[in-house]
């Protein structure tokens, strides 16, 4: 009886043994993870700001209300602050001295560009160049070649040659009907206009239902966009987690669409070169953005592959669109909520009789251009430039980790103490002598540094030819309550709520 109480005791020890082991070696992982969160969290230093995870509701409404933020966070912030957002940690720069020094001074590691909303992002290939669109990695060889390819495009072959063409069908095409929903028919005009330049030989015709259909599903991508905040960031988690998604599955479809652009250019360009002597890649030349790519393959390392090229291609569309469709939004609200400001247009391109699109004309309207620059400042169409780091760097007194976000305040920018009057919509700020009260540094309408946009040159021209051409044939009217000018949706673009106008064409003369 004895030995069997003593085998008893011996098992009952032996599981009670392994039993605290296991214990213990559980309360030691823990501790573990403890200590490196408590590490990581000593060794990184951040500016100062309203960043505590506790204010979880202000995070996810800093979108929502991110105009009123980004302007309130600068009273208490001149220079920069942490703030937690839904998509994470924050840095905004306010200060235009700590804007040049991230952007421009620190571009090598502060230029991995944040982009979550086009949903094809999410099934990037890993070694192949970052898919930007418009903007690249300026440091990303097949970045820099594309980035070069496109700006020696627009300077030498599509300037002062096809550009007045192209932009001037499509304003002949745009009909706008007695009431329109503006944000719909400036998307759709975009996306007609950044597909010819594209690629100029696809059909782009309303009897086409192949390219209705491609419109109508970008159109879906653009509403996903600017969806709310809480819902697009719950959508965004769960394809993360499933890999399911609608947007997802409507870009495959795009870009299949677009890849049949690609086998098209290919057959031509293998039947050109059947009946001529292939010239060298330095020698090609391009007939629209899809050239300017493909004669860029050769050079390019890894080499760029068709779903390069067509994620290439919908980039430039889709933001190219997204950004055009804004601005003309905004000017459009600004035309009816300023009808004094907007009649001095019209005049003006009524005696410059600039009844078609010109580039090089639209430095004589000087009304006009002087409206585009004062609503670009007031609504700018990217009122936060966001990149993130792509490593753990030294800034300052700050020690920064990988993937941490940097904003530019460009809001904050047009806003400041340094503009007189600066919540005041005056056309007359940039025309004449009052040129010289305009602030260094503070306007930044289209982005800064490397990342700028290819035809950044051009916009204020093309913009101011394209509104130019609206008012001389056009009359717009409000119908029913128009948003006021300090709301906007914030998504890939900062663009006005929802509204339709009324447009009344002027007989010819």
């Amino acid at each position: 009886m004895a030995d069997a109480d003593h085998s008893s005791d011996g098992g009952e020890n032996t599981f009670m043994s392994f039993f605290t082991s296991f214990g213990i070696h559980i309360l030691m992982v823990i501790i573990v993870i403890i200590l490196k969160w408590q590490y990581d969290r000593n060794r990184y230093r951040y500016p100062k700001g309203p960043r505590d995870w506790r204010n979880l509701k202000d995070a996810i409404s800093f979108q929502r209300k991110k105009r009123d933020n980004l302007l309130n966070l600068v009273n208490d912030y001149p220079d920069s602050c942490t703030v937690m957002t839904h998509t994470g940690r924050l840095i905004l720069l306010n200060n235009s001295g700590f804007i040049n020094e991230i952007f421009l001074g620190r571009a090598d590691l502060v230029s991995n560009k944040v982009d979550n909303y086009l949903e094809n992002q999410l099934r990037y290939k890993e070694g192949k160049h970052i898919r930007t669109g418009i903007v690249f990695r300026h440091h990303d060889h097949n970045a820099r070649i594309i980035h070069k390819a496109l700006v020696n495009y627009i300077d030498n072959n599509l300037v002062n040659k096809h550009l007045d063409v192209m932009v001037q069908e499509q304003l002949q095409n745009l009909r706008l009907s007695k009431q329109f929903d503006v944000r719909r028919t400036t998307f759709y005009f975009a996306v007609r206009l950044l597909t010819s330049l594209s690629c100029s030989s696809v059909s782009i015709s309303k009897n086409d239902k192949i390219f209705e259909l491609f419109e109508q599903n970008l159109y879906k991508i653009s509403k996903a966009i600017h969806e709310d905040t809480f819902q697009k960031s719950a959508k965004t988690v769960l394809s993360k987690l499933t890999g399911l998604s609608e947007t997802l599955d409507i870009n495959e479809n795009v870009l299949d669409y677009i890849k049949t652009w690609i086998k098209r250019r290919r057959e031509e360009s293998n039947i050109h070169s059947n009946n001529e002597q292939r010239v060298t890649s330095t020698t090609e030349t391009s007939n629209d953005f899809l050239d300017s790519i493909l004669n860029c393959i050769d050079e390019s390392s890894p080499r760029l592959d068709d779903d390069d090229i067509s994620a290439c291609i919908l980039d430039i569309i889709m933001h190219g669109s997204e950004m055009l469709k804004g601005a003309l939004s905004w000017f459009l609200l600004y035309v009816v909520q300023y009808p004094e400001e907007a009649d001095l247009c019209r005049r003006e391109v009524r005696e410059k009789n600039y009844s078609k699109f010109e580039l090089t004309s639209t430095e004589s309207l000087i009304y006009t251009q002087a409206f585009i620059k004062e609503v670009l400042r007031l609504s700018p169409v990217v009122p936060v430039v966001v990149h993130s780091t792509l490593e753990d760097f030294k800034w300052r007194t700050y020690h920064i980790q990988k993937r941490t976000q940097f904003g530019a305040n460009i809001l904050a920018l047009h806003h400041s103490i340094a503009w007189k009057q600066a919540t005041k919509f005056d056309i007359k700020r940039w025309i004449g002598d009052n040129l010289s009260s305009i602030p260094t540094h503070s306007y930044l309408p289209f982005g800064l540094g490397p990342r700028a946009c290819v035809a950044e040159k051009y916009l204020f021209n093309l913009l101011t030819g394209i509104l130019g051409v609206l008012l001389y044939h056009n009359d717009f009217e409000k119908i029913g309550p128009i948003p006021d000018p300090i709301g906007g949706t914030f998504g890939l673009a900062n663009i006005p709520p929802k509204y339709s106008l009324k447009a009344t064409s002027f007989s010819a003369n």
